[in-house]
Formats: C-alpha cells, sequence, structure tokens
C-alpha cells in the first residue's frame, strides 16, 4: 500500500536520544465519493476517504507507478488502523488517468528528507 517509512527522534525516559520507526500511510479521496457510494462500517456514510491496497507488486506499480514509495501489510491491522479515522480499504483500485503520481524526483527528495 502506498505510504511513507519514518523516523521521529524523540528521547527516552532515561533522556537519551532515540530514533522511533512509524510509517505515515497514503490516504485518497474515493474515486467515487459524492457520487453516494457507502463506506465505513456498517455500511455509514463515511468521509470518501480510502487507503488504496494492492495484492501483488505489479498492481501497485501499473496503478501508481515505479517511483511510489510503499509497504507490505496485513488487510485485517490495515482495516482497523484506517477506520480510527473513518476511512476504508480499497483493494486493487481502478486509478484515473492524470493524477500526479510519484516521479523518480519526489522519491530522491524523499530519500533525502528521511536520511
Amino acid at each position: 500500500m502506498p505510504a511513507h517509512p519514518r523516523y521521529a527522534d524523540v528521547t527516552d525516559a532515561d533522556g537519551r536520544p532515540v530514533r522511533v520507526p512509524f510509517i505515515a500511510y497514503e490516504l485518497f479521496e474515493h474515486p467515487k465519493a459524492g457520487t453516494g457510494t457507502r463506506t465505513g462500517a456498517q455500511g455509514a456514510i463515511g468521509s470518501g476517504t480510502v487507503a488504496f491496497a494492492f495484492t501483488t507488486r505489479d498492481r501497485l506499480v501499473a496503478a501508481l507507478g515505479e517511483a511510489q514509495p510503499w509497504v507490505a501489510t496485513s488487510i485485517g491491522p490495515l482495516a482497523e488502523a484506517v477506520g480510527a479515522y473513518d476511512a476504508t480499504v480499497l483493494l486493487d483500485p481502478r486509478v484515473a488517468p492524470g493524477r500526479h503520481n510519484w516521479q523518480p524526483d519526489d522519491l530522491a527528495a524523499y530519500a533525502r528528507e528521511v536520511r
């Protein structure tokens, strides 16, 4: 799924600096948002926000391009995590043509930022 592994520089309980890893997931507007599509738990009308998840790396690359940062995760914990933000998981979505995707320059800038 599209995501950005990151690190936070914090201080532990003993006052020592530590680097804590975390992942920032990309969330998107549902491709059918505003059309009455039901999202969220128990069919409630949700925010229309989704996490794109892909069953294979090839499908992720076909939809979002080679430069997309991503992580592999289990669908259950992912659905629970994004559900806390009134979002759902959309599996193997068809991404509209013309949508800006990560480019190699974007990926290089991201790599410099997280170093």
